[in-house]
């Protein structure tokens, strides 16, 4: 009767448990790495959402006919320092050009305003402004001075909560928002995109770099009070650069300032941060660089943009630095949205 293990099977025994050993290592640091892996994925996919549905609430209230894509070099800090070359109207770029453009911008409507203020009498919210012109009674003073009548409006509304905006935000000429052109009138237009004639004569945009830029489409507030009741507004408007063809349309938006994403290299990474900067006028000769600014979003590897009919495009790819996929490669999630 056999009794113990010989050697060769003792040796047997201890090769095939290390053998099994070994494979369970590696299965444990298999499923440790995919935990990893996992857990960073759910929160790059949740911090991504985030930050392109921010930035598609912010264009949702762009004048479309305003976005323009900027030109400069991001990668030598020359989009962070304003060091612009030149640029086009978001309606030009293409697939070929794209490249050279990496800075978005864009007029917002002042969506603020338009919501208006609670009255505590009529115990209801009255809007700012509405939108609308009634054509019937518009005059025309002279080529590009007009009195419009706008209904449901009330411009105290307007300068109210824009003074309180920009005063927060420590803007020169906050306590009369009209006098100092920090929120304007622009037409809608025939399609209700923005009055827009082209891009270097619609709206202001790079003055100094292009000083026959006009902001022909642009019209400045220079008497609110002409006739204003609760549901009622006569105002006087004229264009911030004279022109000979303005056109009062049956639509228009009030506007408080310009917006822009700019990307910010960062060689320690080798990605880019995105940059939101709003409050600034182009119309007054200012370009993002006078701007607020506030970071949106870090870790990104592409950020493109695209118009696509009456739509934009955003596309959207962060990584995670610290997350090693394999070969070298770290964790990175892209998304597209399309805004309306």
């Amino acid at each position: 009767m056999k009794k113990s293990f010989t050697l060769i099977e003792l040796i047997l025994v201890l090769i095939i448990m290390g053998i099994l050993a070994t494979i369970a290592v590696e299965i444990l640091l298999k499923v440790s790495k995919n935990y990893v892996i996992s857990k960073a994925e759910n929160r790059l996919v949740f911090e991504e959402d985030l930050v392109i549905n921010k930035i598609a609430a912010k264009l949702e209230n762009r004048i479309p006919n305003s976005v323009i894509a900027t030109e400069c070099n991001a990668t030598n800090n020359g989009c962070e320092n304003g060091d612009v070359k030149g640029f086009i109207s978001i309606q030009d770029l293409t697939e070929n050009n794209a490249y050279k453009y990496p800075v978005i911008e864009w007029l917002a409507k002042d969506i603020y305003s338009r919501r208006g203020e609670w009255s505590s009498s009529l115990k209801r919210i009255v809007p700012g402004w509405s939108g609308f012109v009634d054509l019937k009674k518009t005059q025309r003073n002279a080529n590009d001075d007009y009195n419009i009548t706008i209904p449901y409006s009330n411009m105290s509304i307007i300068k109210q909560i824009d003074g309180n905006w920009t005063e927060a935000w420590g803007i020169n000429g906050y306590k009369n928002v009209f006098e100092s052109n920090l929120s304007v009138l622009i037409f809608s237009g025939a399609d209700g995109r923005g009055a827009f004639n082209d891009i270097n004569h619609s709206y202001g945009w790079y003055k100094t770099m292009y000083p026959d830029n006009k902001a022909q489409k642009v019209f400045a507030i220079i008497k609110d009070d002409i006739n204003t009741t609760l549901n009622n507004a006569t105002i006087r408007v004229k264009t911030i650069d004279d022109t000979n063809d303005t056109t009062v349309y049956e639509g228009f938006f009030i506007v408080k300032g310009a917006d822009a994403i700019v990307p910010v290299y960062n060689a320690a990474t080798n990605d880019y941060n995105l940059t939101f900067i709003q409050n600034y006028y182009p119309w007054k000769d200012e370009n993002y660089t006078d701007g607020n600014s506030s970071l949106l979003a870090i870790h990104v590897v592409q950020f493109k943009f695209r118009q696509d009919g009456g739509m934009m495009r955003i596309y959207l790819c962060m990584q995670d630095p610290k997350v090693d996929v394999g070969n070298n490669q770290k964790l990175t999630i892209c998304k597209e949205k399309v805004v309306f």
